[in-house]
């Protein structure tokens, strides 16, 4: 072998060389591009889901609310002047709250509340509704506070009220001869209506509403 045919192999094996060293790089390349899809579509796979069950999770509250409205009914002058626990019934709003305040702040129901069905708190009923369970699976209680910071009939001063003074509709009237004697609405007490969702998997989601 003469001199030009040995730096000729020798030039080779070197040209051999980068190429393995090049191609070992563009697999590792590959290798994290794939990962990182992997785990993007996964990703979006938890997004999607999580968004699907917060819809189905505020369609399903719904029946925790309507629950209470039904309860209501025509009693909201007089309903719930004392505490009925084992329905989820509190006539004082700061039950749940961290110190006594009377601010009615509601806490942190989340943590406070031992959300114990019959105990603490209601499971939901309805059409489609078995045991406070629906159709998807979900598991609906409520928990309803008055909106008062103390027991016994609702006054302006204890509670938050809804009720509003009515003019009779003398109000932006021009050139009215008489105008009606004012009269006043019923002072109706605001109630708070804390639903607790518990789906399939355990997954939690809550729902709050003030009703009248």
């Amino acid at each position: 072998m003469n001199l030009t045919q040995h730096q000729n192999w020798r030039f080779r094996n070197s040209q051999s060389g980068v190429v393995l060293f090049l191609a070992m790089i563009a697999l590792v390349v590959m290798s994290l591009a794939a990962v990182a899809l992997i785990r993007s579509v996964d990703t979006n796979s938890m997004i999607t889901g999580n968004l699907a069950y917060k819809q189905t999770a505020t369609v399903s509250s719904s029946y925790g609310i309507e629950s209470m409205v039904d309860t209501l009914g025509p009693q909201a002058l007089t309903y719930g002047d004392a505490n009925d626990e084992p329905n989820g019934y509190y006539a004082l709003c700061s039950r749940f709250d961290g110190a006594s305040t009377d601010r009615c702040s509601g806490g942190n129901l989340t943590l406070d509340a031992s959300w114990d069905p019959g105990t603490t708190s209601r499971l939901a009923t309805g059409t489609g509704i078995n045991a406070g369970r629906d159709a998807y699976g979900n598991t609906i209680q409520y928990i309803v506070e008055r909106m008062c910071h103390q027991v016994g009939t609702p006054t302006k001063l204890a509670c938050l009220q809804a009720g509003s003074d009515l003019d009779n509709g003398s109000k932006n009237v021009l050139n009215e001869p008489t105008a009606g004697a004012p009269t006043t609405a019923a002072d109706l007490p605001l109630y708070r209506v804390t639903v607790r969702i518990t789906g399939p998997k355990n997954t939690i989601s809550y729902v709050q509403a003030f009703i009248s």
